[in-house]
């Protein structure tokens, strides 16, 4: 596993680049709070697949300049960009939880270079209202705050060591050997405290100014059975808004759990089976 920067529009963004480095490129989208180290005990994983996943952290995390007033179209802006950096043509786009607006606005907005999509857990667009429900109230009342300030002062206020309700199979996970990695790829998220994850929270309750129909290739909609942090109503609608897209509901799996199903998932996609 590498770790290392580009610099992009005047700003530096953090990343990791896992994997093999001679294999099938892929942008990946942590959750939040998060980090480009999500990923990072999967590299043997990946390497065996021939797959190379280049996981950057977004603005104001980890090792990534802040980019205040940012929008998710920006963040699109940002992966064609990093995508040139790193010398990628066509890629695949992954992404987990809270940065699947991330991988649809990409995929979106640069068709002819996204290879096809996998979200996993992924939220949706807050302007359907239902997607509300469900959710947590602490980041319903930060996205609801009429300004980005507002949210960043809110974050300085309130964000704390809390108790979180894990779904079963998450809890199991946990106290495995992925707690120190888990741990350690969330506390880089807060590298320079919480602006990063404030900002990205009120960002995500912005409605989509992109149209997801304009996604032409393959889509992966996968949501655990068991998540109850993020809803599967958000995985069913945006199914419904990519043309094609396949809904997939993984049984036995919770919110986190499905991070290490993405090699195989990658791999379906990358390689799918061919009519006799």
């Amino acid at each position: 596993m590498r770790d290392t920067t580009v610099e992009v529009h005047g700003r530096t963004i953090a990343l990791t680049d896992l994997g093999d480095p001679d294999g099938t490129p892929v942008l990946f989208f942590h959750g939040a709070p998060m980090s480009r180290r999500n990923l990072g005990d999967q590299h043997a994983e990946f390497a065996a697949a021939g797959l190379r996943v280049i996981s950057p952290d977004r603005p104001g995390y980890g090792g990534s300049d802040p980019a205040p007033g940012r929008s998710l179209t920006d963040g699109a802006e940002d992966m064609a960009a990093l995508a040139d950096a790193c010398g990628l043509d066509r890629f695949f786009v992954a992404a987990h939880s809270s940065g699947g607006p991330y991988g649809v606005v990409t995929s979106a907005l640069w068709p002819a270079r996204v290879r096809g999509t996998v979200l996993l857990g992924g939220v949706t667009d807050f302007a359907w209202e239902p997607a509300w429900e469900g959710y947590s109230p602490d980041e319903c009342a930060m996205m609801r705050l009429p300004d980005e300030q507002a949210a960043l002062e809110w974050g300085e206020r309130h964000l704390g060591a809390r108790a979180s309700a894990w779904p079963e199979p998450d809890r199991e996970l946990f106290a495995t050997r992925y707690v120190p990695h888990l741990a350690a790829a969330a506390k880089e998220a807060f590298a320079q405290g919480v602006g990063g994850y404030t900002q990205d929270a009120w960002v995500q309750g912005r409605p989509w100014t992109f149209d997801p129909a304009t996604i032409t290739g393959p889509c992966l909609v996968v949501h655990g059975e068991q998540d109850t942090v993020v809803p599967l109503a958000h995985s069913e609608h945006t199914a419904e808004l990519v043309p094609g897209a396949e809904l997939r509901v993984l049984h036995g799996h919770g919110h986190v759990t499905v991070l290490w199903e993405l090699p195989d998932l990658l791999t379906a996609l990358r390689e799918p089976p061919t009519d006799p």
